[in-house]
């Protein structure tokens, strides 16, 4: 034999050992080998186990029987709804029909991928009368904010050019102011040379006089107007970038006031953009109609529950509350035979179960305590004094 043949084997021996330990722990074994019954505490106390068994399977026996009326009592219901007419039968088959189709509905919303949790749903659902004029009113605040951002890029273009434009003329005033003194410093360097040629070396320079003071007239002159023409403009420049600061400030105000109400909008919505609002409120308008129809159909469903049970009841069903739950066992041949196949093999299992408490346990319990009465007749009262106690104790077992 291998060694796996060995590991089986044994397994094999282990489960047989196992299925034999059960079995013995089925069987209820009574013994009175190392019994003393002359003691009367060993008597009492094996008297007692045995009419504990009694009342243990008593207590089952009460159970089992409940259980298994009521299954017996469900067979019958189901006889009973077979025999009917069959426009009696019809009117139940169409009521078991409607529960279905609204059970149904209900299983798809459950199954459905929900559009909305209920805290979006509930929040929209709040402010649903405003929401599609707060979704306009944030599309509108976001078109303004785009016109505003332009608007603001122009002016900070305009402003940039004029700043610039300022620098230009601040510098030619300047260039024109040193222009004109070094204009002017050379014409007095010329004339005092031109003296020197006239008084040191008797030249005739009347022409150099007259050449050097026109070119300094014209020279002065034109820097004179460049310069006088850059402060007028350097003035208007400066009363330009006034009115673009105040108009800045202006746009700038607008863009905050719209800014702060995009922000509002946003953060009542619980939304980042009108866009995303008009999608919100789209799936809560398709949510609320899926919701609403859920709603027709459980109530449906409630209406048409109690109409079953009502008809049931009418027709001498004792637990007609119970057909709601396998309403298909009323439409579905093959479902009712499952049922009833069910509940048959629960019946044999009840009365399996209450056989072996009345026979098993609580049967050679009794016997076994007559059998102690007929071997030990001077005990004989004992006995049935302990066993009237017991029967006046638990009257029922």
């Amino acid at each position: 034999m291998g060694l796996f043949d060995v590991f089986t084997g044994k397994s094999k021996e282990e489960d047989w050992a196992k299925q034999a330990e059960l079995q013995n722990w089925n069987d209820i074994v009574y013994t009175r080998k190392a019994l003393d019954m002359d003691d009367p505490v060993q008597r009492r106390e094996y008297i007692n186990s045995c009419l504990q068994q009694m009342q243990e399977a008593s207590r089952e026996l009460d159970a089992l029987e409940l259980e298994y009326n009521d299954v017996t009592s469900h067979l019958r219901d189901m006889e009973e709804i077979d025999a009917l007419p069959p426009e009696q039968r019809a009117e139940i088959n169409d009521c078991a029909m409607k529960i279905l189709e609204s059970q149904e509905q209900q299983e798809k919303f459950a199954r459905r991928k929900s559009r909305m949790t209920d805290e979006e749903f509930e929040h929209m659902d709040r402010l649903q009368s405003a929401a599609r004029e707060g979704a306009k009113k944030l599309h509108e605040a976001e078109e303004y904010q785009k016109k505003i951002r332009n608007d603001l890029k122009r002016l900070d273009g305009e402003h940039e050019a004029y700043l610039y434009r300022e620098e230009e003329l601040h510098s030619t005033i300047e260039n024109t102011k040193r222009l004109m003194i070094a204009i002017s410093v050379s014409l007095v360097v010329i004339i005092i040379f031109l003296l020197f040629l006239q008084y040191g070396l008797s030249l005739n320079v009347i022409y150099g006089y007259m050449i050097t003071i026109l070119l300094a007239a014209v020279g002065i002159t034109v820097l004179y107007f460049h310069n006088t023409n850059a402060v007028v403009e350097l003035k208007s420049v400066g009363k330009s970038i006034s009115r673009l600061i105040m108009l800045q400030n202006s746009v700038k105000i607008r863009y905050v006031n719209n800014t702060n109400l995009i922000d509002y909008l946003c953060l009542k919505y619980r939304v980042n953009s009108s866009k995303e609002l008009s999608d919100l409120y789209d799936r809560y308008l398709k949510e609320r109609e899926e919701r609403e129809k859920f709603e027709d159909a459980r109530k449906l469903l409630d209406t048409n529950e109690k109409d079953l049970v009502y008809m049931l009841r009418h027709f001498r069903v004792r637990d007609p509350e119970i057909w709601i739950h396998q309403a298909e066992a009323l439409v579905n041949h093959n479902e009712e035979v499952e049922i009833r196949h069910s509940l048959n093999v629960q019946r044999q299992s009840l009365r399996k179960r209450m056989e072996y408490n009345r026979d098993v346990v609580a049967g050679n319990a009794k016997m076994e305590i007559e059998d102690m009465a007929r071997q030990y007749p001077k005990y004989t009262q004992e006995i049935l004094d302990m066993v009237s106690r017991y029967e006046e104790q638990y009257p029922e077992a």
